[in-house]
């Protein structure tokens, strides 16, 4: 059935998807797994950055279509609102940065998990495809509010309606994914440790800035941002990279 643990080390939690047989793809029982880990590590003020991957040469291949058969269609509906969606809407609401480390496919579902975190980042073998037109059925996973935003929505619905796996290099080109990388597992590491130590405050007030602002006026915009910075002006990491910046020195950020 495949499961999906977290580990912790210092400030970052790793989220990962074990199903390996079946290139990771997710049971409606994984998929409460991984939404009940991303809702705790929410809340962790230890946990400063968040990766989500696969284990072994798959990142995740999307929902466990077999079982989905065997669902009756109300509880279908029923799973994926209470479970895909929360998982996706964690992610792009979590007040700090979550990364993808994907290897292999990311597939449907899975290809929403990994766009939906912050930062994504693939090995040369990562193949992307948001692949829901080939079984008949319309998008889920937050894809049409996130695909469109990352390559706009004549080739979001190109993407969507030809069903088709697209590589790791035409996946950067799009903007789907930040970067390609040989050493994928020494290059997150390195990164969600860089990532855990700034700001995070600040960065979790850049996601809800742009997660809004598409869909603002500009005064509204204008708005909310002289809000948030207001909001930060009173934080210790504000404070101190005031301080380090007078003082030409590297600031030490505590995400608070």
């Amino acid at each position: 059935m495949g499961s999906v643990s977290l580990q912790l080390d210092e400030q970052v939690a790793t989220v990962t998807i074990h199903n390996p047989a079946k290139k990771n793809a997710l049971s409606f029982e994984a998929t409460k797994q991984l939404r009940d880990h991303l809702h705790e590590v929410q809340y962790d003020d230890d946990v400063r950055c968040v990766v989500v991957t696969g284990e072994g040469d798959s990142f995740c291949a999307g929902a466990e279509v077999g079982g989905l058969a065997q669902v009756d269609f109300a509880d279908h509906a029923a799973g994926i609102e209470q479970r895909f969606h929360e998982v996706v809407y964690t992610l792009m609401r979590m007040k700090k940065p979550a990364v993808a480390k994907v290897r292999g496919p990311a597939v449907g579902a899975g290809a929403s998990l990994a766009t939906a975190c912050d930062f994504v980042y693939s090995s040369p073998d990562a193949r992307f495809g948001w692949v829901f037109s080939n079984i008949g059925v319309s998008v889920d996973s937050g894809a049409s509010f996130i695909l469109p935003r990352l390559v706009g929505t004549r080739t979001a619905m190109e993407l969507l309606a030809s069903g088709e796996l697209i590589g790791a290099e035409e996946a950067c080109a799009l903007g789907i994914t930040n970067d390609v990388v040989d050493d994928l597992d020494g290059f997150v590491a390195d990164r969600a440790h860089e990532l855990s130590n700034g700001p995070t405050r600040a960065l979790g007030e850049m996601k809800r800035m742009l997660l809004r602002g598409t869909h603002r006026s500009l005064e509204e915009v204008l708005d909310a941002e002289a809000t948030s910075q207001t909001t930060l002006r009173e934080t210790h990491d504000r404070k101190e990279g005031m301080a380090a910046f007078l003082e030409k020195r590297e600031p030490a950020f505590e995400g608070r």
